[in-house]
């Protein structure tokens, strides 16, 4: 069987416009791209007629934790709950992630490895979810950034055990951390603070690398931010205090950010506890403007959102877009941030996309995303590996007639 896709305006991850195609959707792959009613379809495929609505490749948040709920202190959540209930309700939110079209996710930081099992659990088809680039515990120092999930690990060696450790574990990514941070312990924490060395970083970063593993880095202040691009992570996340020698390495190295605006700015508002609002109310200008100077200087930046920190819920990855927006990305950076360009940063070339090969994760929605692109927050249709969510299979529009009613099929 096949899901084919009628009369839709394509946008494919990457160009400037959207081209009318029927898009063939076969073993969960994108099989065929060809013009509008030329598409063949057997008795029993499923076809939808889109009759000139917009299908885009499905989204992707390079910054969550799954463990968390978006209310004023997850972490005391996430304490008071314990492992069994706690690993319900992250997989309550993988399931919204994808209902909402984000149809892959990073997830940075869990307790427990919780996220490793949740992402297990959707890759066996268990439960509902999007794929799930986890990376388990956080390799720190002692005493270090978010030590609830932290895998304390001090000197060069340690830190090449961390990650050895959280490799068997199953974890896709390796997070680390250079610096404190804004929420996560309410002493001896400050933003600014260097953490892991830059020799105990190059060794984490060679050690990942050599395992086939990105390394993902939690950067706020400018001495961490330095250490950890000159050893080479791949991706920093949030880097609030940038400056341009920083910002010119981070061009030459090919380094992305993955800068989370939008939460710090909910921080900021008191949606979370008073010690977090007063870091976040002194880090929001200096944000705006490392995350502007990284844009003109060519540094790739990807959205993510922190989704499950205070003030983001599961999923908030529109909002976050609103943020880099009005931050002046223009709707197709904002676009390939959220897709193409955050799955090239993750290692994930083919995602992100709509082409033939691709995976069959896409989203159906009404409007011109690469006019405005929070018309993406009201998907009609979310696919993910060629199955319509069964959320969404019973969606029709008024304008739109569904030709073959989509209905949840077996999984092969």
């Amino acid at each position: 069987m096949a899901l084919v896709l009628r009369d839709a305006r394509v946008w494919d991850g990457v160009s400037s416009d959207l081209r009318s195609l029927d898009v063939v959707c076969r073993d969960g792959a994108v099989a065929e791209t060809t013009p509008p009613g030329s598409a063949r379809a057997c008795d029993d495929d499923v076809e939808l007629d889109l009759a000139g609505a917009t299908v885009v490749p499905g989204l992707l948040d390079a910054h969550v934790h799954l463990v968390w709920s978006g209310d004023a202190d997850p972490v005391g959540l996430v304490e008071r709950e314990g492992e069994q209930l706690t690993l319900l309700r992250a997989a309550g939110h993988a399931r919204d992630q994808l209902y909402a079209g984000v149809t892959t996710v990073r997830d940075l930081g869990s307790n427990w490895d919780a996220a490793i099992h949740v992402a297990r659990a959707v890759d066996r088809g268990a439960i509902e979810g999007p794929t799930i680039v986890a990376s388990g515990r956080t390799v720190i120092m002692t005493g270090g950034h978010d030590p609830f999930w932290g895998l304390a690990c001090d000197g060069e060696d340690a830190v090449v055990r961390g990650v050895r450790t959280q490799v068997a574990a199953g974890a896709g990514v390796i997070k680390t951390a250079a610096t404190g941070g804004v929420y996560g312990q309410v002493e001896g924490e400050d933003v600014g603070a260097g953490e892991l060395t830059r020799d105990e970083l190059r060794a984490l970063v060679g050690e990942a690398h050599r395992r086939g593993r990105k390394v993902a880095v939690h950067a706020l202040g400018t001495e961490g931010i330095r250490d950890a691009v000159a050893a080479g992570v791949d991706t920093v996340e949030h880097g609030v205090f940038l400056t341009e020698e920083i910002v010119g390495d981070m061009v030459r190295r090919g380094t992305v950010l993955c800068p989370t605006v939008a939460v710090y700015r909910r921080i900021a508002d008191g949606l979370a506890p008073d010690y977090a609002t007063a870091k976040a109310r002194e880090v929001v200008d200096a944000h705006r403007a490392s995350v502007t100077m990284a844009r003109e200087a060519g540094v790739p930046i990807i959205a993510g959102t922190d989704a499950g920190a205070p003030g983001m819920a599961h999923p908030s990855l529109l909002d976050e877009v609103a943020v880099l927006l009005e931050l002046g990305l223009t709707p197709l950076e904002v676009l390939r941030a959220a897709t193409s360009g955050a799955a090239d940063a993750l290692g994930l070339p083919r995602v992100g996309r709509v082409a033939v090969g691709s995976p069959a994760d896409l989203v159906v929605v009404d409007g011109d995303p690469l006019t405005d692109p929070l018309v993406l927050r009201s998907p009609w249709a979310v696919v993910r590996h060629e199955q319509v969510v069964p959320r969404r299979s019973a969606v029709t529009r008024r304008d739109h007639a569904v030709e073959r009613q989509a209905q949840p099929r077996p999984r092969r």
